[in-house]
């Protein structure tokens, strides 16, 4: 079932929660809404599950208006973030709950129930704790229950709210890539909740980076992450040094002069080169602090009273053999640049800083 979101707003108040949202979801789709706390994300989960109504705009399913329909009548799956389980049912009764309760002429046998529900449990691959209660599962295995209870009434979208928000790291990424598989398999429409920019961009299809009620971009992940529209969405996923300029004839420079149009370069921390010999463009710099941290080690180096970041490779650093108090010479590859109103600068392959 293909989503279709139309001129959604929504205020709480004062506080503009959506600003006139359009969003295209095609059918079967992966889409995550990222962003940080407060910028829209859960509000539009809640209006496309019919569980918040929307000051004006319009929700569509596979074309047809389902703006003014109750949450029952949109058949939609929702998975909160926090489980929601019942705590006095068994996990076959948690998951059988929504068949149970569907109206008389539509609710399934009762051997159909045990069917369905036996094979969701298979699903999620916990068919063997059908008999346990809540309190005796991980936390990983109570988020698969919810989402097995959520795919039990055969819905035609699922939707998700932080699904992974209240595990630890270890089990996150365990169920990112569960989630993916799960997804392949069913090729059911799905849209998550999530200010964790790692999950969105390992487990999505599309990503829509939202802030302050607007979305500021939509693409794959490799989109946003390598081509970001905005300085907001440069800065919101991923480590990147920010160099604030002026812009003047497709070079970043310091200047004093007015005329310049001021200009902020941002540079990924795995996008530097790091010498201890001057080289063509390059900065120079003193290395401050050396971070082993797992396969990378990350370099601080001052430059300008200013903390620049680096991301080596272990093999890199130690050809290097970097450490604290070296003076060494630096040189970004790859630059964006964003001018005073915001927009994206064109700018030549070498840029000539001048900090």
């Amino acid at each position: 079932m293909s989503i279709e979101i139309r001129n959604i707003s929504k205020r709480f108040g004062n506080f503009v929660a959506l600003d006139n949202i359009n969003l295209d979801i095609p059918t079967g789709e992966l889409v995550a809404l990222l962003g940080p706390s407060g910028c829209g994300k859960t509000t539009l989960l809640r209006i496309i599950a019919g569980m918040e109504s929307a000051d004006g705009g319009e929700v569509l399913f596979s074309g047809e208006e389902a703006t003014h329909l109750h949450a029952r009548e949109r058949n939609v799956g929702f998975v909160f973030q926090h489980y929601a389980l019942f705590r006095h049912m068994t996990v076959f009764e948690n998951v059988a709950f929504g068949l149970r309760v569907k109206p008389r002429k539509e609710r399934p046998s009762d051997a159909d129930i045990k069917r369905r529900v036996m094979e969701l449990l298979g699903l999620v691959q916990l068919d063997w704790l059908a008999d346990r209660y809540p309190s005796q599962l991980s936390g990983g295995q109570r988020q698969r229950i919810a989402l097995a209870r959520a795919l039990a009434v055969e819905p035609k979208v699922l939707l998700l709210d932080e699904p992974f928000g209240a595990l630890d790291t270890k089990v996150r990424k365990e169920l990112r890539r569960w989630l993916r598989r799960l997804h392949d398999d069913m090729h059911i429409s799905s849209v998550f909740v999530t200010h964790d920019q790692e999950e969105a961009l390992e487990v999505a299809d599309r990503v829509v980076v939202m802030n302050h009620g607007k979305i500021e971009q939509i693409g794959s992940p490799d989109e946003v992450y390598s081509h970001p529209a905005s300085p907001f969405v440069y800065q919101f996923l991923g480590n990147v040094n920010v160099f604030h300029s002026r812009l003047h004839g497709g070079f970043a420079e310091v200047e004093r002069n007015d005329s310049i149009e001021k200009a902020t370069a941002f540079v990924r921390p795995h996008d530097i080169d790091i010498a201890h010999q001057p080289m063509p463009d390059g900065l120079q710099a003193s290395v401050q602090h050396v971070h082993p941290i797992g396969p990378l080690v990350r370099v601080e180096l001052l430059h300008n009273s200013e903390i620049v970041e680096v991301e080596l490779s272990r093999e890199q650093h130690e050809v290097l053999q970097l450490a604290a108090g070296q003076t060494v010479w630096f040189r970004p590859r790859q630059m964006r640049v964003f001018g005073e109103d915001q927009l994206p600068r064109s700018t030549q392959e070498k840029q000539a800083f001048l900090f």
